[in-house]
């Protein structure tokens, strides 16, 4: 089977699973995931892993657990527990007792990209998202428009979930708003959110 094979069938089984477990996606967030979680028999729990790691899958003896970084801001806690629910429905066979070192793409590229693309449709169909470009009609992206874009649509997707996508669509070049600063720019085209102004006092 060829990657492009591999990462279709991947799309299918997000998908599917999305069936059995009636996701929606307007309403599907971290609250949802650990449902899902719960129903599948895995654990979670919230460790302070180092700084690169996002999130670890574990099983041993039938057992199988998710450690995620429990400093991780709400969206990219969502996309990393469902990148680890792939690895927990296709990848246990080959991992057998030991664990997942989510990130080390130098040692297990196909999977975890693999686990990168079930996460995306998972959460956020790419038809789904088809729909939503072409209904706004823009021909040539621009930060803001990333941020009308994120505002308006109904999933939890983070800022690099969007440009990634947006990439994979071919409509706009590969890296083209590396180093953008969404929410500094969100801030000022809508105001700062009340909630994290009440963090920015408390950190003072």
């Amino acid at each position: 089977m060829g990657r492009s094979d591999y990462y279709n069938d991947l799309k299918a089984l997000a998908r599917e699973k999305r069936a059995l477990h009636n996701v929606s996606t307007s309403r599907f967030g971290l609250r949802e995931a650990r449902q899902i979680y719960k129903a599948e028999g895995i654990r979670i729990d919230l460790w302070r892993l180092p700084y690169k790691i996002k999130a670890l899958y574990m099983c041993a003896d039938g057992d199988s657990t998710v450690a995620i970084q429990k400093s991780l801001p709400d969206e990219p806690k969502l996309f990393a527990l469902m990148h680890e629910y792939k690895h927990h429905l296709t990848d246990r066979a080959v991992l057998g007792n030991g664990f997942i070192h989510c990130g080390d793409y130098n040692a297990n590229q196909e999977i975890e990209v693999g686990a990168e693309v079930f996460a995306a449709e998972f959460i956020y169909p790419e038809s789904e998202f088809a729909i939503e470009v072409q209904r706004l009609n823009i021909s040539t992206w621009k930060a803001e428009d990333v941020v009308r874009f994120k505002r308006g649509c109904q999933s939890k997707v983070s800022y690099t979930f969007i440009c990634k996508r947006l990439e994979w669509f071919g409509l706009i070049p590969s890296g083209k708003f590396v180093g953008t600063q969404f929410q500094k720019l969100e801030g000022q085209m809508f105001g700062v959110p009340f909630y994290r102004r009440r963090q920015t006092a408390r950190a003072r």
